[in-house]
């Protein structure tokens, strides 16, 4: 007997806005288009492998640091090509540890952390 991981939520004060965040910057599909619009309280994005996101509307916004968090790695450009993709999309830099420990922790639009490692 096993569980298969159907998807990752994350709250989110506006699903469309931070689901397009990280649209662009992963370049991930929209998995179910006729919800996928400003407004909506639900907005799905899928990995080319498959692996599902659901970005879900909660009346109240981050106030600490994230228990879990995505570490991503550039697969055909540079660790600091993608932290400036990351903070020109609307991303700001939380702690460079570029020097001594090779990533950054960068936080989204609504302050959720996220990690861009070196290749």
């Amino acid at each position: 007997m096993s569980l298969r991981l159907s998807h990752t939520t994350w709250d989110a004060l506006d699903p469309y806005a931070i689901a397009e965040f990280w649209r662009q910057l992963l370049d991930w599909s929209i998995t179910e288009a006729d919800t996928y619009k400003p407004g909506s309280d639900e907005c799905y994005l899928t990995s080319p492998h498959g692996y599902t996101v659901l970005f879900y509307r909660v009346p109240d916004a981050k106030t600490v640091k994230n228990r879990a968090h995505m570490d991503l790695a550039p697969e055909d450009s540079t660790r600091d090509e993608q932290v400036e993709r990351a903070l020109d999309l609307g991303a700001t830099l939380v702690d460079d540890r570029r020097e001594d420990l090779g990533w950054a922790v960068i936080a989204d639009p609504e302050g959720n952390e996220f990690c861009i490692l070196s290749a």
